[in-house]
């Protein structure tokens, strides 16, 4: 501050001077209609009175016109040859008028820029700081929708350490705030400075308010960042949660993962206990997951509740997920033994198949499922009847039980005197469409090329059909939405950078070309998000629509994919249905949502969902499906 006051000090430099002689036989610049309406922020005062001149822009006004009328401010205050005025006077910030002004502002601030110029007129004062926190957490909420989560990460420790150096208060929900951005961003030194702010407010007093909002955002940026690059090294964020793989770290340091542990009481926190254990899972977490492994089964009482083992069993997929089979068995052993060698409700389990698949798991199963073991291969058998278009009807008499066609009406209604499998494909089931949904149900989210091409070849084998789709949540949206059917085919759009292989070429490899993956991220002023919700689906054809049964089925621009991370169908608007397009921004001009998850109409409802911000599509990378 000393070295700014003396730069402060120096005369003014005459060029500056005689730009300003003709202003001072005119009226004050603080008088009028217009000068009212010119109101620098401090930052561009003090640009002006150490550099002559202003570089950003207010208004309409030109860089020039701008700088003349802060250096008529200026002169106006500060008279040539008399000492300067107090450094905040010169700078407006304590100003009647400069606080006004900034308080009316807080409900409309949606840019980063906005909200520094605010924060420079509040932030001078313990009542000015704690208006602008008080506001904090919406105004960031808007600019996140403008900025990528990295401006804002930094915009934020910027106002932390100005309220640090003009020693004013700190709340503890603009720690929690930055902790919220930094996972986010996965920044661990981010996260270790907004937390270590948090502690020194009150190193007695373990708890955040936020903590389990902290834990979502880990996992599920966590999650995507490990599905996007399975190389990934969690040690770092590990590190800063429970001190593991941290060569620095003292038997005293208080750890975000001992708060969060001890906000953990009792069992009304189920969600949260999941959330957590599911987010060590994924990072590699040693003995302090085996350890909150154990209070969690100790907390929650030996109940045969299907929500709580539905929990349990979360947990498990995570640790398959992450490549973890060994301690996935152990933890679906320690469930067996609480509930006297059975695993309940796990044959009902959404994701029972990616347990299975998993080979070592699935040899433990069958030592520790108990009475579902049966139900286990019930499961089993339904699902590879249905992939094969078949289901088992029961009758009266047991003589007369017999595969039959899942669709109705289908020409293939009895199998009893022809094989279910023939040498020449015309087999029991082969034309029906409902193999084509179960085999997406079945292998939609495998990290194997190969069963992906078996997507692609139904794909195929269903093309020039058309099958009956709904939004979901169709009737809670506010929309007057018309019909609309799927039209099952591979690749509709295909990029113009990347050949597409023929498929009647069965002895190359699949590649994410051949397979119609596409990457669709949000965009933030025209820039991808680096990180952030982003979406990996397998192309399944075109969106068509109608607004009655009596008109003509037209293309609506939407293309259909299966997201290979959610498990759902979604409709994605590219602005065509079957075309060659160059890898980019997509249209904005979408009608019912950039994104729109849809399902069969026989399927059952899962809410409604759909996003309307801008995306960026391009060719997936796949590296989960192992390409390079």
């Amino acid at each position: 501050m000393g070295s700014l006051l003396r730069l402060l000090q120096r005369p003014r430099r005459q060029l500056s001077r005689s730009l300003l002689q003709p202003s001072l036989r005119c009226v004050s610049p603080l008088s009028g209609v217009a000068a009212q309406s010119f109101d620098p922020s401090p930052s561009e005062l003090l640009r002006a009175t150490l550099l002559g001149s202003v570089t950003s822009k207010i208004n309409n006004e030109t860089n020039d016109e701008k700088s003349r009328r802060t250096l008529e401010m200026l002169d106006f205050q500060w008279q040539h040859g008399s000492p300067p005025p107090s450094l905040w006077y010169a700078l407006k910030g304590v100003s009647s008028t400069a606080y006004t002004q900034g308080q009316s502002r807080l409900p409309s601030i949606a840019t980063l820029s906005s909200l520094r110029d605010v924060t420079e007129r509040l932030a001078v004062n313990d009542q000015g700081a704690e208006l602008l926190q008080a506001n904090l957490e919406q105004i960031v909420l808007r600019c996140c929708t403008k900025h990528l989560s990295t401006e804002v990460l930094s915009t934020l420790g910027d106002i932390v350490v100005r309220l640090q150096r003009l020693k004013l208060s700190i709340d503890p929900t603009l720690y929690e705030l930055g902790m919220y951005i930094a996972a986010q961003n996965l920044s661990s030194e981010a996260f270790y400075r907004f937390f270590t702010g948090l502690l020194e407010l009150d190193p007695g007093q373990l708890h955040v308010e936020n903590g389990f909002e902290v834990v979502q955002a880990l996992y599920e940026t966590v999650r995507q960042e490990l599905f996007e690059n399975p190389q990934y090294d969690t040690t770092h964020i590990l590190a800063e949660i429970t001190g593991e793989y941290d060569a620095t770290s003292e038997s005293g340091n208080v750890r975000f993962h001992d708060i969060i542990r001890s906000q953990l009481k009792g069992d009304q926190h189920l969600t949260s206990w999941t959330n957590y254990l599911c987010l060590l899972s994924r990072l590699q977490s040693g003995e302090p997951l085996i350890k909150l492994w154990h209070d969690f089964l100790a907390t929650f009482p030996e109940e045969n509740q299907e929500t709580l083992h539905y929990s349990m069993y979360s947990v498990v997929l995570d640790l398959v997920r992450a490549r973890r089979s060994e301690t996935a068995a152990k933890f679906l052993e320690d469930i067996s033994i609480r509930n006297g060698d059975n695993l309940p409700h796990i044959a009902t389990f959404q994701h029972l198949q990616e347990i299975v698949d998993d080979s070592f798991v699935c040899e433990t199963l069958a030592d520790i499922a108990g009475d579902q073991y049966d139900a286990l291969l019930e499961v089993a058998f339904k699902n590879m009847e249905q992939r094969l278009g078949i289901r088992w009807e029961k009758a009266q008499q047991p003589e007369n039980e017999a595969h039959i066609s899942i669709t109705a009406k289908s020409p293939w209604s009895v199998f009893e005197d022809q094989p279910l499998l023939t040498i020449d494909g015309d087999c029991a089931g082969y034309d029906d469409p409902s193999r084509l949904y179960a085999e997406l149900q079945a292998s939609g989210c495998s990290r194997s090329p190969n069963q992906l091409g078996r997507i692609v070849e139904l794909l195929h084998d269903n093309d020039g059909i058309g099958l009956e789709v709904v939004p979901e949540g169709a009737n809670e949206l506010d929309l007057d939405l018309p019909e609309f059917r799927w039209c099952p085919g591979h690749s509709p759009v295909e990029f113009s950078h990347a050949e597409l292989p023929t498929m009647s070429d069965r002895s190359r490899e699949w590649t994410p070309a051949s397979l119609g993956l596409i990457w669709v991220r949000p965009l933030i002023n025209g820039v991808p998000q680096p990180r952030g919700k982003s979406f990996h689906l397998m192309q399944l054809g075109s969106l068509d629509m109608r607004r009655g049964p009596h008109e003509a089925w037209q293309p609506s621009g939407y293309i259909v994919g299966w997201d290979r991370q959610s498990g759902h169908m979604s409709a994605v608007f590219v602005g065509t249905d079957r075309e060659v397009i160059d890898r980019g921004p997509m249209p904005s001009d979408a009608p019912f949502g950039t994104l729109l998850r849809i399902r069969p109409s026989n399927m059952p409802d899962s809410g409604p969902w759909s996003s309307v911000d801008p995306v960026h599509l391009d060719l997936d990378p796949s590296l989960d499906l192992g390409f390079r």
